[in-house]
């Protein structure tokens, strides 16, 4: 009996351990007033072993849960066993004032609420003194914004400060303004110190520009701040060093709110004019010609145009090139434009450079309106215009070409309707011929002046000449009339073989590698070797195809030589199989001006 007893009470101290204990679940704080901006640790023990998780739903109501952590224990001792499973969490509060812990559910069991009081920055701690006490408002945001009663897409001026009496570990600011608004941030941050209440705090300050999208009353959530700090005191620290950034041995993590934003946006006002909308405090615009305002027909002329507001992004700005008003006989061809933000002390300016190509397509003399772009002044609400002075442009004939006007033959004389209106001395003729005394003498009034020899002399002189040069052209013309007509030179820029059939086959060779440049090179010395003389240009090529699918196709090309880009040839390729007769009568294009005539 007595080999027994010992085997006996092994099998009931066993049987003792596997009988689990009756299960319950303790909770508590470890403090139980903090500050704003200070986390909280909640602590929840189950006794025995468990695999479930607590419900923490409950707390998301007034707190953030930024950390978890679980361990398990058992204790063996002569009185038998325990085994406990303990669940740490820690808490940041979303707001101030007192808070309930709300009871939490764990495999079955709750645990009892618990009371946290939040003060605000600069509260005063409680007369007990505590530790807890003495860190309440260490770390805590206010929010500026300028102006509260916006006009939709104005640019609202926000700051964010950070106040905070201890050094910052892996810091980072979240303020996205949700989708009701469009935030950018502005600048670097900044820093300085300043009491607040008594309290010593250093000051961390974030700058945005805020753009509402829509009228009415906005409510946006504030920033939030999401850092670490040290989880005990330290002897010194710079609160600026490791601010988003550094690694310490203990930290704890934190999260900080600020308050949300409430702004009263006005819509847009009814004297805002223009199919766009421009608030902002300023608005310039200049240009500049390159390389002047005067050239030839089928030259570019460009128009640098900068336009720059400030509180606004250069995304708002209008396109310049819409805003044009050409005459007639005058196109544009506009380049990508060139946006680009900087900034103005706490202000955006936006900065729209384009530039815009104008081609005539016929000389003249050429009138543009004033550029005028109107938007709204948000300093003293009142519509304002920027605008470009009226500007003429003089565009002469093309080297060596008959003019619209017939104003230059084409070895570039004078023709004889333009010589008839130009005074004698700019035709060529002499207005008066000295005597050979050196001096001419003034009829008396009312009688006629004697001619002197010199001026028949010199009649017959400009007689002579003039009958010499009438009898050059009638031996040129008729021996034009006896040549066959052949196609002129070809310049390096442009050769064109003799044969069509070669001109055309190397014509589809540019297109099948999808060579623009080659393309249009070959395609206007087939023009020109099928009809005798080269088209004034691929629009003039194309006016003459008529209403047909390659006319367009013709155009793309023109396109694509002057503003680059991709082009593929096969469709041209495929439509353009033989070219009109000569005699074919083309209409006139009233379309987009050649760009290389």
């Amino acid at each position: 009996m007595r080999a027994r007893f010992p085997s006996v009470l092994l099998v009931l101290w066993l049987g003792a351990a596997a009988v689990p204990a009756h299960a319950a679940i303790r909770a508590w704080l470890d403090q139980s007033r903090v500050g704003e901006g200070n986390s909280v640790q909640l602590t929840l023990e189950y006794d025995g072993i468990t695999t479930s998780e607590p419900d923490l739903s409950p707390l998301h109501r007034n707190f953030d849960v930024l950390g978890t952590s679980t361990s398990t224990s058992i204790q063996i001792g002569t009185g038998g066993s325990s085994e406990t499973t303990e669940v740490v969490l820690t808490l940041s509060p979303k707001r101030t004032g007192r808070l309930t812990i709300p009871s939490i559910a764990w495999d079955g069991e709750y645990s009892a609420p618990l009371s946290l009081t939040v003060t605000g920055a600069g509260a005063a701690p409680p007369a007990n003194g505590s530790a807890a006490a003495a860190r309440a408002g260490r770390v805590f945001i206010r929010t500026s914004v300028k102006p509260k009663h916006p006009y939709v897409q104005q640019a609202v001026q926000v700051a964010v400060r950070i106040y905070t009496s201890e050094q910052l570990y892996h810091g980072s600011l979240d303020f996205s303004g949700s989708g009701a608004a469009l935030v950018r941030k502005m600048g670097a941050d900044t820093y300085g110190s300043v009491v607040r209440d008594g309290h010593p705090y250093q000051v961390i300050t974030r700058r945005y520009v805020l753009f509402p999208m829509q009228s009415g009353r906005l409510s946006l959530p504030g920033p939030v701040l999401e850092a670490e700090v040290a989880a005990r005191s330290q002897s010194s620290w710079n609160p600026f060093g490791n601010f988003f950034g550094g690694l310490v041995q203990t930290t704890r993590p934190i999260r900080v709110y600020g308050d949300p934003l409430a702004l009263s946006v006005r819509r847009r006002p009814a004297g805002a004019r223009g199919s766009y909308w421009l608030p902002a405090e300023n608005v310039t615009l200049t240009a500049r010609w390159n390389p002047g305002r005067q050239g030839q027909v089928g030259d570019p002329l460009a128009v640098e145009l900068d336009l720059q507001a400030v509180g606004l992004t250069a995304a708002q700005l209008p396109n310049l090139s819409s805003l044009l008003r050409l005459p007639a006989g005058l196109t544009a061809y506009p380049d990508q434009a060139k946006l680009y933000n900087t900034t103005q002390g706490s202000l955006i300016v936006g900065s729209r450079d384009q530039t815009i190509a104008l081609i005539a397509d016929r000389p003249g003399l050429y009138t543009l309106q004033g550029l005028r772009v109107r938007w709204w002044d948000t300093q003293t609400n009142q519509p304002r215009v920027a605008t470009l002075p009226l500007q003429r442009l003089t565009v002469l004939p093309a080297h060596g070409g008959m003019t619209a006007q017939g104003g230059m033959t084409a070895r570039g004389a004078p023709s004889a309707a333009h010589a008839s209106k130009v005074p004698p001395v700019l035709a060529g003729a002499p207005s008066s011929v000295p005597s050979p005394a050196g001096a001419a003498r003034s009829a008396p009034e009312g009688k006629a002046a004697p001619l002197s020899p010199w001026a028949w002399i010199s009649g017959g002189l400009a007689a002579l000449w003039v009958a010499t040069l009438g009898g050059w052209l009638w031996s040129q013309r008729r021996l034009r009339a006896r040549k066959p007509r052949s196609a002129p030179a070809p310049s390096a820029r442009q050769p064109t073989p003799a044969d069509p059939s070669k001109a055309q086959a190397a014509f589809r060779a540019a297109c099948a590698n999808d060579d623009a440049a080659g393309a249009r090179r070959h395609l206007l010395a087939w023009a020109q070797a099928v009809w005798g003389a080269p088209p004034a240009g691929l629009n003039a090529l194309a006016a003459a195809l008529g209403q047909s699918g390659a006319a367009e196709l013709v155009r793309e090309l023109d396109r694509a030589c002057y503003g680059g880009g991709e082009w593929h040839g096969q469709p041209l390729a495929a439509v353009l199989t033989e070219l009109p007769p000569r005699d074919h009568k083309p209409r006139r294009d009233r379309g987009l001006a050649p760009l290389y005539p």
